[in-house]
């Protein structure tokens, strides 16, 4: 009677399991497909884009059309650009978040909650509402067409980096900072020796994130930037849509394709610290 019923358990959970993934393949597809159509669109012709119904499979393979889309414009300093200023911005952010984090984790002030609360709270603040005061003080100090606006900002840290390295530090056992400073360690000594080596799944975690936001940062570029010199890899996809009387769609998806590239193989090998890091800090 117990057997029979167990099993009559288990054949239940796995109908149940079956019905929830028949429910969850048209999203799949519907997250898919538009996948599948730039990966197969980076390899036919223009005319063979356009066709309806759309040809998944290409026929033939035209592998000319990544560096057609590469040499029709200096998209080798695009990625140049955006890498160095994607790079600029993790380091700066990652540093000055672990620095706050760490300040309001650890560090004794009066209204110290009060002032985190404060952070936290411009994270409600949408960037449009300050995207004009920005670009007029940019203006006034003379900012306007180089990477300062998009580099600087990121030195202050972000209040969302704040919150994660804040939650990771104030994880960690008391009894770890004691034993430091007994060992006579100062404040910048327990950040430097003790918490950033322990810290790599918060740091992964937000080297991720900045970095995939900056990657894809549109607005900030178009706003701030004017010669074509240094331009992004986002800003120079615009301009290669606009530039053509009819858009090239097989040579935009080309380069498309190697510009998602950076963000989806960090997140490939750092996806295991990444997941971690948010695990821990929500502790």
């Amino acid at each position: 009677m117990t057997h029979s019923f167990y099993l009559g358990q288990r054949r239940f959970q796995q109908i149940q399991r079956a019905v929830a993934l028949l429910l969850l393949l048209p999203g799949l597809a519907w997250v898919l497909l538009p996948m599948v159509w730039m990966l197969s669109a980076a390899f036919e012709t223009h005319v063979q884009v356009l066709r309806f119904p759309p040809e998944l499979i290409p026929n033939p393979w035209v592998w000319t059309n990544f560096y057609e889309g590469l040499t029709y414009m200096p998209f080798g300093s695009y990625f140049l650009n955006s890498t160095q200023i994607a790079v600029l911005r993790v380091v700066g952010i990652v540093f000055a978040s672990s620095l706050a984090g760490y300040a309001f984790a650890r560090l004794r002030a009066p209204d110290r909650e009060v002032l985190f609360v404060l952070v936290l709270s411009t994270m409600m603040l949408p960037w449009t509402v300050t995207m004009i005061p920005q670009f007029v003080l940019f203006q006034t100090i003379g900012w306007i067409d180089t990477y300062k606006p998009l580099i600087v900002p990121a030195l202050g840290g972000g209040p969302f980096f704040i919150f994660l390295f804040r939650q990771f530090f104030r994880s960690i056992p008391e009894e770890i900072f004691e034993a430091a400073r007994l060992d006579g360690c100062s404040y910048f000594g327990v950040y430097s020796r003790i918490l950033m080596p322990l810290s790599k799944p918060v740091i992964a975690t937000a080297a991720i994130l900045a970095f995939d936001y900056s990657w894809q940062d549109l607005i900030a570029p178009l706003i701030f930037l004017n010669s074509n010199a240094k331009l992004t890899v986002p800003l120079g996809l615009a301009m290669f849509r606009s530039s053509y009387g009819s858009s090239p769609w097989n040579l935009i998806m080309a380069v498309s394709i190697l510009a998602a590239l950076p963000p989806v193989l960090l997140f490939f090998f750092g996806q295991r610290y990444m997941i971690s890091g948010i695990v821990v800090s929500e502790k």
